[in-house]
């Protein structure tokens, strides 16, 4: 597998994009809660921002979960760039709104809510990392070290925030 250059450079493309994503993307869901938490007025209670971080997790998994079992159940050949557009084209949208809603609302409800969109952009992406490396490592044996090296960087895109 890494004898071909071709295979060799997406590989390393799909790594380093996933990377970068979770460089800029891990920094997102803790500030929110942060914010959300400093918002309800529970300054009394150390713990009060617990609560909000867990309901914002819950969120954002549910959201994953239920993208992933709609689209793989729905998945065809032609649709993997359609599936990376949307996921990416969705957590935009997310990144939008969040920045509207804080200069132009008050509503933390309204703000926590955002973190569906990124249940369901993460939920695409993750979709599309799976079958990106099932593509790469065709005939090669080698899905498990794709999916090992790219995971590796994606942890290391959330580590470093």
């Amino acid at each position: 597998m890494f004898g071909d250059p071709t295979r060799r450079t997406n590989l390393i493309f799909l790594a380093l994009t996933f990377f970068s994503f979770h460089l800029v993307n891990a920094t997102v869901l803790p500030l929110l809660g942060q914010y959300i938490g400093t918002q309800e007025k529970l300054q009394d209670n150390a713990r009060g921002v617990l609560p909000s971080m867990a309901g914002l997790i819950v969120l954002k998994e549910l959201g994953s979960f239920f993208t992933n079992w709609f689209l793989k159940s729905r998945l065809h050949k032609s649709v993997y760039s359609t599936i990376l557009k949307l996921g990416c084209g969705i957590l935009l949208l997310r990144l939008i709104l969040i920045s509207i809603l804080l200069n132009y609302t008050d509503n933390i409800w309204a703000l926590g809510s955002t973190n569906i969109l990124e249940g369901v952009g993460i939920g695409c992406l993750d979709l599309v990392l799976t079958l990106y490396s099932h593509l790469l490592s065709r005939q090669t044996g080698h899905y498990n070290l794709n999916m090992g090296i790219v995971s590796t960087f994606k942890t290391l895109g959330s580590a470093l925030r």
